[in-house]
């Protein structure tokens, strides 16, 4: 038996973009040189690492008193006697260190929430209680750190804390520095430690999850509540199971803390009209995996047939930016409560002559950016996005999806994304706008991050 070759083996090169920021953010860039890129390791360290979740939407939905129910970033709460907040209070923000709380507008853009958009629907009007409409606002951890072991299971912690202010502040409760953990099995869960006024801090699990579909750069998951049963002891109010479409809970852990705040049956299915609003929402992960295997083997198992005759391979395929001239984002300006910045990517030229074979020959483009780095702090590539454009094209190239700033209620380039693929071998000339999105808490500094660019054909 023979071993098989491949006609056309994938090739992975990268060249690095530099991109860097001044002052209330000026950022400029140079290119580097070529090498070859390995494979994204599936087992390490993990930085950079972000969880977003907007729990319900009753967290973020009017309420019969006060207004209505949102998060606030940090650790917030009416000192004394418990009352709603009110502006003078200052106690709602859209920022603190680690933690930001978005909520989108009409044109589903996300920015960190205010005193005055904290109870607003995307559309700009007041969220009511009947009919339930809600503010959308969501949650965002960034910087957190950890490992993935060789079985994949994987440990991410953060610091930092965010406010749910139910009934307008007038009943509070605090999560802080959140883990997430996924067994070697799939099963994962997030847990922090919860606090209220008058009780004291306890480790709880918020949410818990599949957490098989995790790959090397993070994954959306669906947080379990449909369905999960929950024990409440008497005199306290029953889950209900009447609608089969709506009923569950979230876990037992954390509905047992909610008892002694007096929200426990905020989150479960009481047979309430706000049932629907209870349902956990999805959990959201984005990270970087670097380093080599921590520990343990596994065996591989592999069929090898016999050589496949196929016609050679006959011409090339290649790439490489058109110019060396730096990339200039400029001076960052300020809308709002974002700093804003823009550029152009170095245009990519792709040169495909590739023919033989049985199939067609393709290729892809794709790019992913490190953290932001100064002497003044750091900011997470969730913050940078692109949209890409291809011009003097053959058959069959497309441009890659935009992405937008987290902030924005995108994904960022945190993560790898297409820059332009084709289904068959064919040249282009392949561009992109560049865009920076962050908020405005950002220390002023001069920073510095990477955006890799790899090709595979």
């Amino acid at each position: 038996m023979e071993s098989s070759v491949s006609r056309r083996p994938a090739r992975a090169l990268r060249r690095t973009v530099a991109v860097a920021a001044t002052a209330a953010l000026a950022l400029s860039g140079s290119l580097l040189g070529a090498s070859i890129a390995s494979a994204a390791p599936a087992t390490g360290t993990i930085s950079d690492a972000t969880f977003s979740w907007g729990l319900t939407d009753m967290a973020g939905g009017g309420s019969w008193v006060n207004g209505c129910n949102f998060l606030s970033a940090g650790i917030n709460e009416v000192t004394g006697t418990s009352r709603a907040w009110t502006e003078a209070d200052g106690l709602v923000k859209g920022t603190d260190g680690n933690v930001t709380v978005t909520k989108p507008d009409s044109a589903g853009v996300y920015s960190p929430i205010t005193w005055a958009s904290r109870c607003l629907t995307p559309a700009g009007v007041a969220a009511t209680p009947a009919p339930a409409t809600f503010t959308g606002n969501v949650v965002n951890f960034s910087n957190g750190t950890g490992t993935v072991a060789s079985d994949g299971s994987t440990v991410i912690d953060w610091d930092g804390s965010f406010t749910a202010a139910f009934y307008g502040g007038l009943t509070t409760w605090i999560a802080t520095d959140p883990t997430m953990t996924i067994d070697a099995d799939g099963n994962g869960e997030v847990t922090a430690t919860l606090s209220a006024k008058g009780v004291a801090g306890t480790e709880a699990v918020l949410a818990t999850f599949d957490g098989s579909g995790a790959d090397s750069d993070g994954f959306t998951a669906t947080a379990d509540y449909l369905g999960v049963p929950v024990v409440i002891a008497a005199p306290g109010t029953q889950q209900s199971t009447f609608n089969a479409a709506t009923w569950g809970s979230f876990p037992q852990s954390f509905v047992d803390f909610q008892v002694l705040t007096g929200q426990s049956s905020f989150w479960y299915s009481s047979a309430a009209t706000s049932d629907p609003t209870k349902i956990a929402k999805p959990v959201t992960f984005s990270y970087t995996v670097t380093g080599a295997p921590v520990d343990g083997q596994q065996d591989i198992d592999v069929v090898v047939p016999e050589k496949a005759v196929v016609a050679p391979e006959e011409g090339t395929f290649g790439w490489s930016f058109a110019s060396t001239d730096a990339v200039s984002f400029g001076t960052a300006t300020q809308a709002g409560s974002t700093f804003v910045a823009g550029g152009a990517l170095n245009t990519v030229v792709v040169s495909d002559s590739r023919t033989g074979g049985t199939t067609p020959y393709s290729w892809s483009i794709s790019g992913q950016a490190s953290a932001f780095t100064s002497t003044a702090g750091s900011f997470s590539a969730g913050y940078l996005g692109w949209t890409p454009s291809v011009s003097n094209a053959g058959a069959g190239v497309n441009a890659g999806a935009a992405v937008t700033s987290t902030v924005s209620g995108g994904a960022g380039l945190a993560t790898s994304a297409t820059l332009a693929s084709s289904t068959a071998a064919a040249s282009a000339e392949i561009d992109a706008a560049v865009s920076l999105v962050i908020p405005t808490s950002t220390p002023a500094g001069n920073y510095t991050g990477t955006l890799t660019v790899t090709a595979l054909g």
